[in-house]
């Protein structure tokens, strides 16, 4: 079995500017700075970015699920699922929560191509959310890749010796993704399905 792990914001669907937005109402951040935060676990970043203030009324989870709605998911993305499905098991690892993915999955009808949705109400931390599709299907590293925008995405499936490709369309762009030195980065939507199966051909060495 090899699992294709998709990180949702960035990569599936083009959310950045609203989740600044959001955050930006909740705590004043610059989008250089938010997109800081991703450099690592955003939630750590988050609370210690926040840990000075007072409790806000703005809810951020009830403020995405306003704006989820409006958008859809990137035409390319959804071709190379479909495609990717024919030949791996598919999941997603998110820091958003797994209602708020399974929903917008479902509204544009590919909610069916994912075994598992992992998201921010099922831990906080991406190494563990990896742990549990290890444990769940008795898999190696290298029978994974991770699929991802952020650098601190990348750290945390190197932290399990997972393999990642980068997307360039996210939150973070090339110069910052090649920090980690994932597997491949990519800037074309229409190279990930090539870059997937070019992983799995070469085998655990490139891990």
């Amino acid at each position: 079995m090899k699992i294709v792990i998709f990180d949702f914001d960035g990569v599936i669907v083009d959310s950045f500017t609203f989740c600044h937005r959001i955050s930006n109402s909740i705590s004043e951040v610059t989008q250089d700075e938010y997109r800081s935060r991703f450099e690592g676990n955003i939630n750590d970043a988050t609370q210690k970015a926040c840990a000075h203030l007072p409790p806000s009324e703005i809810n951020f989870s009830a403020e995405y699920d306003k704006e989820i709605v409006k958008c859809v998911p990137h035409a390319e993305i959804v071709e190379a699922i479909k495609e990717l499905l024919k030949n791996y098991q598919l999941a997603i690892i998110s820091s958003t929560d797994s209602w708020s993915i399974d929903e917008f999955l479902k509204s544009h009808g590919i909610r069916e191509c994912f075994s598992d949705i992992l998201g921010n109400d099922v831990d906080k931390s991406k190494v563990k959310k990896i742990n549990m599709l290890f444990a769940k299907y008795s898999v190696l590293p290298a029978d994974m890749i991770f699929i991802t925008d952020t650098l601190g995405d990348i750290k945390e499936a190197k932290h399990c010796n997972v393999a990642s490709i980068g997307v360039t369309w996210g939150f973070h762009k090339k110069e910052r993704l090649q920090k980690e030195k994932p597997y491949k980065i990519i800037d074309d939507k229409k190279h990930l399905m090539d870059a997937v199966n070019g992983y799995f051909k070469v085998g655990e060495s490139l891990v």
